[in-house]
Parts: structure tokens; sequence; C-alpha cells
């Protein structure tokens, strides 16, 4: 996982925009549009963004889905099949619009978390790509955790009040070079923002474009003109 800064000043200012927007909808965190996965994600969130639930994971093998089997949170997708009429510039500009720009394939995730959200460990090993993260936190208080390979070790990034980025190729589950475990947790309200570069495996024609174009947009985050 590659912690990226965020210079670009416009980039920045489009970001702000859509955390600006988001908070202004009427509502915008009705517990009608949150979903979770059990009684203990409500009663004890952190708990799966813990080392004893990893490693719990870890030890399903190829039965884990890739999918977090333990989350609480709201995607904007859910709220927009609830009230479409509150959430359809949003999602439009968020997540379809946003993407295009950026030049990425789709958006991986959009999704809010109120105070005490999280999304358990898991790989996305179901939905393998080069994937660019971006996460808005209102006040600091959450952070991401993720198991660095080569240490063998969980690595700890709190959460910094505003915009974060980073970047990572989940790979597939007959890639486990390129697995990432990882976890988050929102003490405080927080946003995540991910976009899909597709490139298939890393032994496909299709990796080097897939792989430049996740380049480029990195350049221009970091682009501090």
């Amino acid at each position: 996982m590659t912690e990226v800064v965020i210079k670009n000043k416009e980039l920045l200012e489009t970001l702000n925009g859509f955390k600006d927007m988001f908070f202004a909808i009427p509502d915008y965190d009705d517990p009608q549009y949150r979903m979770h996965s059990s009684p203990k994600a409500l009663e004890d969130p952190e708990y799966f963004c813990g080392e004893d639930y990893l490693q719990f994971q870890k030890s399903l093998g190829l039965k884990h889905s890739g999918f977090p089997e333990e989350h609480m949170s709201m995607p904007v997708n859910n709220a927009y099949k609830h009230d479409p009429e509150k959430f359809t510039e949003y999602r439009e500009r968020v997540k379809f619009q946003f993407a295009a720009e950026l030049g990425a394939h789709t958006s991986a995730l959009l999704n809010y978390y109120p105070p005490r959200g999280f999304v358990g460990w898991h790989t996305n090993w179901n939905a393998n790509a080069y994937q660019v993260l971006f996460t808005y936190s209102k006040d600091g208080n959450g952070y991401f955790r993720y198991w660095d390979n080569e240490k063998r070790e969980v690595v700890h990034i709190q959460d910094k009040v505003g915009w974060q980025c980073r970047h990572y190729y989940f790979g597939k589950h007959d890639e486990p070079d390129h697995h990432c475990w990882h976890a988050a947790y929102a003490g405080g309200e927080r946003i995540t923002l991910a976009y899909k570069f597709v490139n298939k495996t890393i032994h496909a024609p299709e990796n080097q474009m897939a792989m430049d174009m996740r380049d480029r947009m990195i350049e221009e985050i970091e682009y501090d003109g």
C-alpha cells in the first residue's frame, strides 16, 4: 500500500466540493440507509479491524470471498435506492463523471461511514484491479490498516483531518504475492471513494495499459503547479 500526497490544488478543490455536496444532502445520515453484517458489527466494530479477526480470515484460505464479510457503513448506492431524488446528483457526479475525468475504468467504492462505521479485514481479490482510494475524515478519529506481506505485520495508518490518498494493486486469489488484507474504522464521520484501473491479471496484455493510466493519475494528484 502506497500513500500519495494530494498536492494538486484543483483536485483538492474538487474533492472538497464532493464532501460539501454530500454533507449538504438533507438527512444524509438517516439510519435507514445504513447496512451492517451482524449484531456484533454494531456491538464491537473494532474487533473486525483487529489482529484476531485478521488471522481468522486468513485461516479460511480460498474460502474467503474477497468481500468484507463484516461491515457497517452507508453505501451511497443503498441511499440512492431509498431516496433517488436526494442522491442522484451526488452519485452521478462522484461515481460516474469523476471516474471518467480520472481516466478510471469504474468506481469501486463510494461509502459514507458514520461514527463506529467500519469495513472488516478483506482482500478484494474478487474484484482485482489497480485501485486509487481517496478518504475524507472529518475529525481524524479513524484509521486504515493493512497487512504488510514483506514485513509480516499489520501497518496502522491513523486518519488525518481532511483528505488522504493511497493506491495498491489488489491481486486475484491466484496472485498471492499481490494480496492486500486491509480494514478501516471510522471513529468519526468518514467518506471513501475508490476507482479501478482494470488489468485482468498482472500477466494480461491489458496490465501495462492499466498501470500506465494509474501512474498518470498519481502524477496528476501529486502535481503542485
